[in-house]
């Protein structure tokens, strides 16, 4: 080329064509890429800077769809939450249904409340055929001995013993006891003595510890039973051991509670001594029951326990398939959802026993023939209802921590984008219009590299 010698006007119209035509290669090339930086020969600042935010954009998205799947993993531990929570509430309406079914145990037994206190006191324990009624023999009796007639109301009334013979004394019992408001009849020695309304009367030999003042005749006497605090009060076992065998009862210690039976005999208990009776009552230790056996199953209440125990089943089914990608909150699994790409901003969700045992419900104790035992399961009932309020108010917060914490990721994720496209994105219409500019500036540049090359071509003229 160096041997082709060009005028100046050429030379110069030719090296601006070239430079057009270089400008129109890369506003070509942005047009077709949409960038206007597309390696870091462009402009390596931008280049590399856009790359950097675009890469944590990439790191962040990764993080998204762990969050999403984090989002879902709580959202199905909710969900069975809320519908084992229906379960409970369920098992509850079953338990106070069978509760409003009378059973025969507590119809025939005296059940205390649980013992949890320090009791002592003396208790009057009567059980016979017919607790409105009895018969005292006064052939071998004699003057001065004494004996005890409690009323109805619970009230203890000393008869003391007068007269010189069988006949004397037995006619004397007849007027006190007559005197307290009873219905006294005299049977030659013996007195029949019963209560006006058919309430329970019951008598009590008035023998002190070394036997003295007490009386011969010792058949259908109630018996008193003294209760004393070990420690910091007797326990159920102790009371139950008190009582038992005493006037024909049968107590038997239940946990912290005590039942006492009298199969087929009316029985009652009550305070010796007034004052006592409230703190006995409080524990649930007194009362009376007619005659019949408290071991007859009530089968509705049966039929209720079965319903109870199938709902803890279900529970407990619920619990194990409210898992999601294989976490299951309410299996004791925890959950960590991570936030950024360094890892060191997550959080940590703790997993729990969403099972009937986990809540604290258990199968029904006794098939529910006991009161005490139906009140134990209504207040397991309540107790979960009350922990699986708040295992729902934990995952509801975390819950909405972490969609929290995803919308905000999903927001800067496209602020990084955002801030990377404006580093090295093309202006189209600007680009566009360069083009159009350069198109007609090469357009110029040919024509005036034409009108240069006719100087050349006059010389032709001389030939």
């Amino acid at each position: 080329m160096a041997d082709i010698s060009l005028t100046a006007s050429m030379r110069s119209n030719l090296l601006s064509l070239q430079s057009t035509q270089s400008l129109m290669d890369m506003t070509q090339e942005r047009l077709a890429t949409g960038k206007k930086v597309n390696s870091a020969i462009d402009n390596p600042s931008s280049y590399y800077t856009a790359q950097s935010l675009n890469n944590r954009a990439d790191d962040l998205s990764a993080l998204l769809d762990s969050m999403g799947q984090g989002v879902q993993t709580i959202k199905a531990a909710n969900e069975a939450i809320e519908t084992i929570t229906s379960f409970a509430e369920q098992a509850k309406a079953i338990a106070n249904s069978a509760r409003d079914v009378a059973s025969n145990y507590d119809k025939y037994a005296i059940t205390s409340d649980e013992i949890t206190k320090g009791v002592s006191g003396t208790v009057i324990v009567d059980s016979r055929t017919d607790l409105s009624k009895f018969t005292i023999d006064f052939t071998n009796e004699s003057k001065d001995k004494k004996f005890m007639v409690y009323t109805p109301d619970g009230e203890g009334h000393e008869i003391t013993l007068k007269g010189d013979n069988a006949d004397a004394i037995a006619q004397s019992a007849v007027t006190d006891l007559q005197a307290l408001g009873l219905n006294a009849e005299l049977n030659g020695k013996s007195v029949s003595v019963s209560s006006t309304d058919g309430s329970a009367i019951s008598w009590v030999n008035g023998a002190k510890a070394d036997g003295s003042n007490g009386m011969a005749y010792t058949t259908g006497a109630a018996v008193e039973v003294t209760l004393t605090g070990t420690g910091n009060g007797a326990n159920s076992a102790t009371i139950a051991a008190a009582l038992n065998g005493q006037g024909g009862v049968a107590a038997v210690a239940d946990g912290k509670r005590v039942s006492v039976t009298a199969k087929n005999l009316e029985f009652r208990i009550f305070a010796k001594d007034p004052t006592q009776a409230d703190a006995l009552d409080e524990l649930g230790l007194t009362g009376s029951k007619k005659a019949g056996d408290a071991t007859t199953i009530t089968e509705e209440r049966v039929d209720y326990a079965k319903q109870f125990n199938e709902i803890l089943s279900q529970i407990d089914s619920l619990a194990k398939d409210a898992g999601y990608k294989g976490i299951n909150l309410l299996q004791e699994n925890d959950l960590t959802v991570i936030f950024n790409e360094d890892r060191t901003s997550k959080i940590e969700v703790k997993g729990v026993d969403g099972s009937s045992e986990g809540l604290g419900m258990a199968v029904v104790k006794n098939d529910w023939q006991k009161d005490s035992d139906i009140d134990t399961s209504i207040s397991q009932v309540e107790n979960a209802v009350s922990k699986l309020r708040t295992m729902a108010s934990d995952f509801g917060n975390n819950y909405s921590i972490v969609q929290t914490r995803e919308e905000f990721t999903d927001n800067l994720i496209n602020v990084l984008t955002e801030g990377a496209d404006n580093l090295t994105l093309a202006d189209m219409n600007e680009e566009s219009a360069n083009m159009l500019a350069l198109q007609t500036r090469q357009q110029l540049a040919i024509n005036s590299l034409s009108l240069a090359s006719q100087a050349s071509q006059s010389v032709l003229q001389l030939f």
